[in-house]
């Protein structure tokens, strides 16, 4: 069915009097409608014989407007104002460009100063942990130098701090008192983990050819201390590290590397 619209269009196709734009839309639709095809066909031979029948004459200028005119009513064309350049409001927009970098910048930089912050403050709190279990430690080993200086026994004293080798214990921390003369000792020793009921950890002097020599098993409090005096399997010419191992309850006669928990420099 062709309405009158494609009629028009049908029309000033033949004429040629359609825009580029409208005459692809109505070859498209041309080629879609055989009974547009048909009518298109019948305007082109009669408007061939015409052609051949009449003067050849130039069509007026307006011929075109009023057609498209008669097509579809002219849209109303508003016509913007010339905008001529304003400094103050180039201004205006650098300065909110240029404020609103500014706060993405301090907001980054805010960020990683609150995650540094945080870092710092959880190091300042292990740090402090760690000085209270020195105090500690240091407070028990002052009753034991105090006792040994009663005794007479300060003289020749070897002191040594055995420090935490193992990930899950980090704080864990002990300082030992040798007397080479009497070959016995005395061990403070914090912040020990728990062990399991099967388990014991087990006291180590290295003498003077690097050899472990055992010096008893040990077992903590319920907060992880231990006060113990400890004596070497066999005399000790000269002792250098100390150590403590995780073995077997009721201890071995070799220690186990792999179980080394406090280690002395």
């Amino acid at each position: 069915m062709i309405d009158e619209r494609l009629e028009e269009q049908a029309s000033l196709h033949v004429l040629g009097a359609l825009s580029d734009t409208e005459a692809r839309e109505f070859k498209q639709k041309l080629r879609a409608n055989l009974e547009l095809q048909e009518y298109v066909a019948r305007l082109s031979t009669a408007t061939s014989a015409l052609a051949g029948a009449l003067p050849v004459v130039k069509p007026p200028r307006q011929l075109r407007a009023k057609i498209l005119a008669q097509i579809a009513p002219p849209q109303k064309t508003v016509s913007l104002p010339d905008k001529k350049f304003n400094p103050l409001a180039w201004l205006s927009w650098s300065l909110a460009t240029g404020f609103a970098a500014l706060c993405l910048l301090l907001n980054v930089q805010d960020s990683h100063l609150q995650k540094t912050v945080g870092e710092q403050a959880q190091q300042i709190s292990s740090l402090n942990q760690l000085a209270q279990s020195l105090s500690a430690a240091t407070n028990s080993l002052q009753q034991t130098v105090l006792a040994l200086q009663e005794t007479n026994r300060l003289a020749g004293l070897r002191i040594a701090m055995l420090n935490s080798l193992i990930a899950d214990a980090p704080k864990a921390i002990a300082v030992s008192l040798w007397d080479n003369e009497k070959q016995d000792g005395i061990l403070v020793a914090q912040n020990l983990k728990t062990l399991p009921a099967d388990k014991d950890y087990e006291l180590w002097v290295m003498d003077e050819n690097q050899n472990p020599v055992a010096a008893g098993v040990f077992h903590m409090d319920q907060n992880g201390a231990v006060r113990v005096e400890f004596k070497p399997s066999r005399a000790i010419k000269t002792a250098g590290k100390f150590c403590v191992t995780e073995e077997v309850k009721g201890g071995v006669a070799s220690p186990t590397i792999k179980n080394l928990m406090l280690a002395s420099n």
